[in-house]
């Protein structure tokens, strides 16, 4: 069972009673002892950081929609039957009544507490040279966390700026929880351009505030924060500055690519997987149980989705790749013991509710900056091929698989999928380089559109309706209803 430790006394979340009247909706106490009690020692304040990545293990966040998200929206993931969950997500039938609220709420829920603990800091109180440098990293983290959910958001209810023909600044962001929000304010969505702007100043903040000694378990360091800024750079269009965040990550040395051979078993909860950079890290005692990803994608368990017969044939093709070793082969045989079907899922959740979740992984950074750098300038065409060999020689043990006359943003997007299927990136990489979601294949189910383009409203969620309700102020996206 799922169980949040937030020790900053009330926590005001967002629109998550429908009987509220409140934009800022009910006050949801999670712990009654009073916030000035409740914060005063480093530990607390450790506390507090925790609390805020255990609600960011829901199963309405990174405990499963916002990864499922990714690659059912997308073209390599479908849903394994017709009536099963998610369905409205590979549809495309998502509607302001019907939506997925919980992907609205989870976040700003989360940023009520970083906003009230960034608020108390100056109560911590370090009483030797070693809590100093944790209460630094307390005040880091809470900085990028508060950008991270922030940047969630963006890439669910609203456009990617580096899609955009126009300015960013015409384009609707989200509601900037920058502060403690009372329940008294009715906040407008910020532009999308000063909606970015607060994700990357965040993020430089928490760069200055980091320790380089920094490393707790769980929680990001100076190279997650990095990272992090520059998926956020590229998302953002800014391409020379993800390139050189990508690439001080990678020239760091703190993290080394899986080593060929234990690409299936680096995805097991015992494995000390050197590429991992931020990881959130489910336990026995606090994890989404059933409605976590792991269950969702076990053949034992929910079994909601598959991945499809025209990306198995792409990753198969190639019998030397390992991470084809990360795909469960699932026999469906009918009554007389006749082979029907074989479904493949996922093996990077192999447990089904105790997984350690890579949300930043180093492999990200060498596509990062080679899709960086390509956009920069195609005369970089040799550079993007290098950097994409490193990983493809890694999975294959083959060098320089690719040259530069390979590269064009298609195949830097190809070889991606190969490494991240199952991640909750495909769908985001389409949208970010204005590709249309176009399914091939003969297994996705009828009900589901096999076209998208990427600039059709529905590749954007719609604000829900629970929020609409109790905040005449917010702005429902483009062709939803009001």
């Amino acid at each position: 069972m799922k169980k949040y430790i937030l020790l900053l006394g009330t926590v005001l979340s967002l629109g998550l009673s429908s009987c509220s009247d409140d934009w800022m909706g009910d006050v949801v106490p999670t712990d009654r002892i009073d916030a000035n009690e409740a914060f005063n020692t480093v530990k607390d304040g450790r506390n507090a950081v925790n609390g805020v990545f255990s609600l960011m293990q829901s199963e309405d966040y990174y405990g499963a929609n916002y990864i499922v998200y990714g690659d059912l929206k997308g073209i390599d993931v479908r849903s394994s039957d017709i009536n099963k969950r998610d369905n409205e997500m590979y549809r495309y039938n998502e509607t302001t009544e019907a939506g997925n609220s919980e992907m609205w709420t989870s976040p700003y829920e989360a940023l009520v507490s970083v906003n009230n603990a960034i608020a108390n800091l100056d109560k911590l109180v370090a009483e030797s040279d070693a809590e100093e440098l944790q209460k630094l990293e307390i005040e880091a983290n809470f900085y990028a966390l508060r950008a991270l959910n922030h940047f969630d958001l963006l890439r669910i209810f609203a456009r990617i700026p580096a899609s955009l023909s126009g300015d960013a600044s015409n384009e609707l962001g989200v509601v900037l929880a920058d502060h403690v929000i009372t329940k008294d304010e009715s906040p407008v969505r910020a532009d999308l351009a000063t909606s970015y702007k607060l994700v990357i100043d965040d993020l430089k903040k928490a760069m200055e505030l980091m320790p380089a000694s920094a490393s707790t378990e769980g929680w990001l360091n100076a190279d997650a924060v990095k990272a992090l800024l520059a998926r956020v750079y590229l998302f953002n269009g800014d391409n020379q500055l993800a390139y050189d965040m990508a690439k001080e990550v990678i020239d760091s040395g703190d993290y080394a690519l899986v080593a060929h051979g234990d690409y299936k078993k680096s995805w097991e909860a015992s494995f000390n997987n050197p590429e991992a950079i931020f990881t959130l890290i489910n336990t026995e005692e606090d994890n989404p149980s059933r409605e976590g990803i792991g269950y969702l994608w076990n053949e034992s368990g929910y079994n909601t989705m598959v991945i499809t017969n025209s990306f198995t044939d792409i990753l198969f093709a190639n019998d030397k790749d390992e991470r084809s070793e990360a795909m469960f082969a699932d026999v469906v045989k009918d009554d007389d013991g006749n082979v029907t079907s074989t479904n493949y899922l996922s093996l990077k959740y192999p447990d089904q509710t105790t997984n350690k979740l890579h949300l930043i992984r180093l492999s990200e950074m060498y596509f990062i900056a080679a899709e960086a750098i390509y956009k920069v300038s195609a005369s970089n065409a040799a550079v993007a091929a290098s950097l994409i060999n490193t990983v493809v020689e890694q999975r294959t043990g083959v060098a320089d698989v690719l040259v530069a006359s390979d590269i064009d943003i298609d195949r830097i997007l190809l070889e991606k999928r190969k490494e991240f299927i199952g991640e909750g990136q495909t769908f985001f990489d389409l949208m970010r380089n204005k590709k249309d979601v176009v399914r091939t294949g003969d297994d996705h189910l009828n009900i589901a559109p096999m076209f998208i383009g990427y600039d059709d409203f529905k590749t954007i969620q719609p604000i829900p309706r629970i929020e609409l309700n109790v905040n005449e102020n917010i702005q429902q996206n483009p062709d939803y209803a009001e």
